[in-house]
């Protein structure tokens, strides 16, 4: 009864931000803040879920410096726990297939977040190189989720090759941000909900960098993002071993 009582508050909840971004977005369209602000309303329905959110550190990119975001992708529930650590100056990166998503999908492009059409691997290259530019124009950062898909308790899943060559391409450092693992620490259906804890990593230069190296640098950055995940997860189990 719980479970089912707080996933009908959560869909109001995000239909009413939809539509709360919608408002903002039309007054000032395509704000580079749109979606930080309007995705901070979204993280307001934790504390009403009684989820804990753990924030780790600050961002280690500052200002309107820009970067790459990549973010471990898990389940719905994403929507609310990252955006207690969405930058500033934002734009998040989504499959062309989201734009029919209803509200949502015009909420996301009205805040100023690109579509991309990932089906076509052979020109996957060209696409970012198109994203790059856009960045540059707009100087705006990006917020991808490099697996592509929710992992849905499977762990981290291995990385798709566009938001590494968008890095490659712009020129930006990545910043890994990194969640604790939400099916093993939260639960819909408990009182006391559970805890979710976020960690920036530190920046992962591009400089220099051609297509050539968009493989390894994925994977030093799963490697990375793997070791974090798996101590998240060991600091929250630990905790609640200890009462």
């Amino acid at each position: 009864m719980l479970y089912m009582l707080r996933a009908a508050y959560l869909t109001l909840h995000f239909l009413v931000v939809c539509f709360i971004t919608m408002l903002v977005s039309v007054l000032r369209p395509r704000h580079l803040n749109n979606t930080t602000q309007c995705a901070r309303l979204m993280s307001w329905a934790l504390p009403v879920l009684r989820v804990r959110a753990i924030r780790n550190n600050d961002c280690p990119i500052k200002g309107q410096e820009q970067a790459i975001y990549v973010v471990n992708h898990q389940y719905t529930m994403d929507v609310f726990t990252c955006a207690t650590m969405l930058p500033d100056h934002i734009a998040i990166l989504g499959k062309s297939s989201l734009r029919y998503v209803p509200v949502f999908g015009l909420a996301f492009w009205l805040a100023g977040n690109i579509f991309i059409n990932r089906r076509n691997k052979a020109k996957a290259w060209d696409t970012m190189a198109e994203v790059a530019r856009i960045v540059k124009r707009r100087g705006c950062s990006v917020y991808i989720f490099p697996e592509g898909t929710r992992s849905r308790g499977q762990g981290l899943q291995p990385f798709k090759s566009g938001a590494f060559a968008l890095a490659i391409e712009s020129g930006l450092p990545i910043v890994p941000i990194v969640f604790s693992s939400t099916h093993k620490h939260i639960d819909l259906g408990r009182w006391n909900t559970g805890v979710v804890m976020g960690e920036y990593l530190e920046p992962i230069p591009t400089a220099g960098l051609t297509e050539a190296d968009v493989k390894p640098l994925a994977e030093l950055t799963h490697q990375k993002m793997l070791a974090a995940l798996q101590r998240l997860d060991t600091t929250l189990e630990q905790q609640r071993a200890a009462g």
